[in-house]
């Protein structure tokens, strides 16, 4: 960023130079032909007074006069020479005041300001010529610096999908230096994906290995009592399901999938979870949604979503599941309604984070593992939606889909 800026610094310094010289120039070299007639009887005067034998002081009586030194002013060499020659030469100052000077022996003339009538046009047109020029050469300067900034977003969405990608600029790009730094982040990142995709399938591997011998040993032992051995059955079947859980959630914070958004007909589909999950224990699950009512997700991650929060409202409802549908400012809002405990007001963002119980208002008997809303939640990112929890008119807590209608 300093180098940038050091750039920058130099290019409007030299910029405004060399723009500024020019105009001078320009201005020196047409402003003798937009000067008023009036400009001209004054030149002429003067000349006649300074054809005086040296010594005499010239007196013009409407005009202010003074005398400076000969470095005083500093003149271009050709009108140097014409005040050599005995020319007026004409000058503006600020505020649009003209002052002419004339150079008698050792002598150099100041005389005015000239109040002109109106501004120059000539002065207007080459004001106007200043900024349109230094407009268009910040505009050339800048035009490079967006194409690299461009460049730069396009590698890092790719990188932002989960994908491999060379992000680099040419090496006299101004940003080549963030490319750099980017590609060695990139290359960090992947470095810890590809760590933590290791160890995930280690230790899946080495928890699914005594798990399989364990449940072998289950089915072949004789002396274990009926009970025990269910016990002991159902612990693991627990681990099975945390191994699964932790696995699905690894590979979901691994990388956005590619999605796949198609309208999406939300009463077909909670009718077919309907019956689904209508064996798993719990209240049977009550729909009031419209008909026909759709909405622009991927099937597969929204189905996912929705079996989560239905399983998780199965679990703590005491009589009462309901699913609703509402329309919000071109949102969609997809209520799942339960009359179980509710989730504190204080403690509602907590839950969507990975392994977060409230054991006070959900029970670990009922088997969860903390990873379900923290999936919804992120699939709902992946929709530019989010998880909205609340609390239900039912008396317990409410579960929202946010989406886009």
């Amino acid at each position: 960023m300093q180098r940038l800026f050091l750039q920058f610094y130099l290019f409007l310094l030299v910029l405004l130079i060399a723009l500024g010289w020019s105009i001078e120039q320009l201005w020196q070299l047409w402003s003798k032909e937009e000067l008023p007639p009036s400009v001209g009887l004054w030149q002429q005067q003067i000349e006649l007074v300074m054809q005086q034998p040296v010594g005499e002081m010239p007196v013009l009586l409407a005009l202010p006069a003074q005398v400076l030194p000969l470095d005083g002013v500093s003149f271009p060499a050709a009108e140097w020479q014409a005040l050599e020659q005995g020319e007026v030469i004409p000058l503006f100052g600020q505020q649009n005041e003209l002052y002419l000077f004339a150079r008698q022996q050792q002598q150099l003339w100041q005389f005015g300001p000239v109040q002109l009538e109106s501004p120059s046009p000539l002065r207007l047109w080459l004001t106007l010529l200043f900024f349109v020029l230094l407009g268009i050469a910040v505009a050339l300067w800048l035009w490079p610096l967006a194409r690299d900034i461009r460049q730069l977003q396009r590698d890092l969405s790719v990188v932002g999908r989960g994908k491999s990608s060379q992000v680099s600029l040419p090496s006299y790009s101004m940003l080549a230096p963030i490319a750099d730094s980017v590609q060695q982040m990139q290359a960090q990142i992947q470095r810890l994906l590809s760590l933590q995709k290791e160890m995930t399938h280690a230790v899946s591997h080495e928890l699914r290995t005594p798990l399989a011998r364990l449940s072998f040993a289950l089915e072949m032992a004789s002396q274990l009592s009926d009970r025990e051995r269910q016990l002991m059955q159902q612990d693991v079947l627990v681990l099975q399901r945390l191994v699964d859980e932790m696995l699905d959630y690894a590979r979901l914070e691994v990388a956005m999938p590619q999605l796949r958004p198609v309208p999406v007909d939300l009463t077909e589909l909670l009718q077919s979870l309907q019956e689904q999950l209508a064996l798993l224990p719990g209240p049977a699950i009550e729909l009031a949604v419209p008909q026909p009512c759709y909405c622009r997700a991927d099937g597969h991650y929204l189905e996912r979503a929705l079996v989560n929060l239905l399983q998780n409202a199965k679990g703590f409802a005491h009589s009462r599941i309901l699913v609703t549908v509402e329309l919000k400012s071109s949102q969609l809002w997809l209520h799942v309604d339960d009359d179980g405990p509710g989730v504190p007001d204080a403690l509602q963002q907590e839950i969507t984070k990975p392994f977060q119980r409230l054991d006070q208002s959900r029970r670990a008997g009922t088997g969860g593992f903390g990873l379900g809303l923290a999936i919804v939640s992120r699939i709902m990112e992946w929709h530019q939606g989010r998880l909205a929890i609340g609390q239900s008119p039912l008396g317990g807590a409410r579960f929202s889909l946010v989406l886009k209608a």
